[in-house]
C-alpha cells in the first residue's frame, strides 16, 4: 500500500497549525500531516475543532475522558 508522503516545505498556517498539534499531544498528529495537503480542509476543520473546544457544552475535562474512551473502543492510538 502506498504511503502519503509529508508536505516538504509547508507553509505558515501548516507551521501554525503543526505547532498547536505538537503542543497538545507532544508531537504532530498524523491526520494534521495529512490534511496539510489540503489547506481549505485543514483550515475548516481547525475551525470546527475550535469551536467544539472553545463553544461546547461539555467541560473538557470530560471531553478528553471522552476522547480517550472512544480511541480505546476503536482500537485507536489517537
Amino acid at each position: 500500500m502506498p504511503t502519503i508522503s509529508e508536505v516538504e516545505r509547508p507553509g505558515l498556517a501548516v507551521r501554525a497549525f503543526y505547532r498547536i498539534g505538537k503542543a497538545m499531544f507532544g508531537q504532530v498528529p498524523t491526520p494534521e500531516r495529512l490534511m496539510a495537503h489540503r489547506i481549505p480542509l485543514m483550515l475548516g476543520l481547525g475551525g470546527l475543532y475550535t469551536a467544539l473546544e472553545w463553544f461546547g457544552r461539555i467541560d473538557a475535562p470530560l471531553r478528553a475522558l471522552l476522547n480517550v474512551h472512544v480511541a480505546a473502543l476503536y482500537g485507536s492510538a489517537y
